[in-house]
């Protein structure tokens, strides 16, 4: 018989990182897949759960401690990326100061990265490590902690115990379906700039990506590729629309890994006749994409994908161990524009031993590009990367301050560039947004498509709010 607990899942709030942003007025209002699917696998196992989501809080700090002495729980979930640490670690003292016997989890990409160092910098008592959906459901069972792997906790004396690894979830479709009934999904809006209807919705099919990209880090889901069965993902699409979204966007970081998967969920929400858009948001491969591929995916629902394409230069690719050519980001392009699907690109400035030429190549190349519309980041060498591992063994980060860690801010204090002087790369950078959307044959395309699909009005209100001055380093 399970001691039933009360669990709060808490998304900490991260619109303070966007003030400087260029895509500031822009930026998703995301639901939290991985606080429903961890909710879900808690409330199967008879336990009470509340889920907070902080970004729609007036008032984030007085918003948590109003509801930790409201809700009582006896255990408090928070999940968290690196420049979200400090925030999470305040929240933890706060809530401690409430009831001092309450149990503080943390969890995502910073505790797994980093475990032992999250307990020893912080109040937490108990970090997962990787995938946590079925971790917290054992803690939360009271099974004993040195009987869990996957965790690092503190025992009795103060001591910090880090058991063994826990082996990632073979057979996904044994998680229970999301928790989205925890949400109120009505308050997810996205901009119209990036998303056709709301509110919407995260969609995984899949966990892992077996490339190793240098700058990309592997601490919660890994390299062990592994999927959702065609039909758990179309009933998770039906799932969701019965919990009132409208569109989803996928999460994971390749759905077109195994092309011929794909084609099948695509195949499949064409035979349930599902209308619902979606966009594959988290990148596309460009050499994991084809013709029919592309064709399904248009006819399945699919109106925009994002391709991670990082540089114009080959040379820079290869370095990034990104693994692509630059024919092959054409041929993608091009595919995808003529399957009638919006090709965005993603890019970065400031990669490791980039000079002047190699940025300018970027910029030119992605001008050569028909595409709809592109992202360009500072490179910033994140927690638990090779490229972390490598700028901080060459002494090229001085100190770690985990809330220098965040792309839409200047990445200046965080680390010495090898190659660059950061004037350059910021003036780079900011041409790269300058060159690329105020040419007048892109001016043109854009102006005869937004007539075309509305959207004029709502392109021009956002270009106004952009900033464009040399001294803003976000995206």
């Amino acid at each position: 018989m399970v001691n039933k607990k009360k669990v709060l899942l808490v998304e900490p709030s991260d619109r303070e990182f966007y003030k400087d942003a260029k895509v500031k007025d822009v930026v998703p209002n995301s639901v939290s897949l991985t606080l429903a699917t961890i909710g879900s696998t808690l409330l199967e196992a008879g336990h009470e759960v509340k889920i907070l989501d902080l970004n729609h809080a007036l008032s984030p700090a007085k918003t948590f401690v109003d509801t930790i002495t409201s809700f009582k729980p006896d255990i408090l979930g928070i999940s968290f990326t690196t420049p979200l640490f400090y925030m999470a670690l305040e929240m933890v003292k706060m809530a401690k100061e409430k009831n001092p016997n309450l149990v503080a989890i943390g969890g995502g990409a910073h505790a797994s990265g980093y475990p032992e160092r999250t307990l020893e910098e912080s109040p937490f008592d108990i970090v997962c490590v990787g995938e946590g959906d079925f971790t917290i459901q054992e803690i939360a069972n009271d099974m004993p902690l040195d009987n869990i792997n996957g965790i690092a906790y503190r025992n009795a004396e103060g001591k910090i115990i880090k058991t063994g690894p826990k082996p990632f979830i073979d057979d996904l479709d044994t998680l229970p379906m999301p928790a989205w009934h925890l949400f109120d999904v009505e308050k997810y809006v996205i901009p119209k700039f990036t998303a056709r209807h709301s509110p919407v919705g995260w969609m995984e099919t899949s966990r892992g990506c077996p490339w190793g990209c240098t700058y990309c880090t592997k601490s919660v889901h890994g390299k062990n590729f592994r999927v959702k069965s065609v039909k758990r993902v179309v009933d998770e699409i039906e799932h969701m629309q019965r919990h009132g979204f409208k569109e989803f966007q996928i999460a994971d970081d390749s759905f077109t890994t195994l092309m011929e998967r794909s084609e099948e969920i695509c195949d499949e929400i064409i035979r349930r006749d599902i209308k619902m858009p979606w966009v594959a948001l988290t990148g596309i491969r460009v050499d994991r994409v084809r013709p029919e591929l592309l064709k399904k995916m248009r006819k399945a629902g699919c109106y925009r994908m994002f391709f991670g394409i990082e540089s114009g230069n080959q040379e820079v690719l290869k370095r990034i161990k990104k693994n692509i050519t630059l024919d092959q980001v054409r041929e993608a392009v091009k595919m995808t524009k003529d399957a009638g699907i919006e090709p965005w690109g993603s890019f970065m400035v400031g990669l490791p031993e980039e000079t002047e030429q190699t940025m300018e190549d970027t910029i030119q190349f992605a001008k050569s590009l028909e595409l709809d519309r592109v992202k360009c980041t500072i490179t910033i060498p994140l927690p638990a990367t090779p490229l972390h591992k490598e700028y901080m063994s060459r002494g090229l980060i001085p100190e770690e301050n985990w809330t220098e860690y965040n792309l839409y801010k200047p990445a200046r204090e965080l680390y010495t560039h090898p190659t660059l002087d950061w004037d350059t790369i910021e003036r780079y950078h900011n041409r790269f947004y300058k060159e690329f959307y105020f040419r007048p044959k892109y001016i043109a395309y854009r102006f005869f498509k937004d007539v075309k699909d509305g959207m004029l009005w709502t392109h021009l209100k956002v270009l106004a709010k952009i900033r464009w001055n040399s001294s803003t380093a976000g995206h």
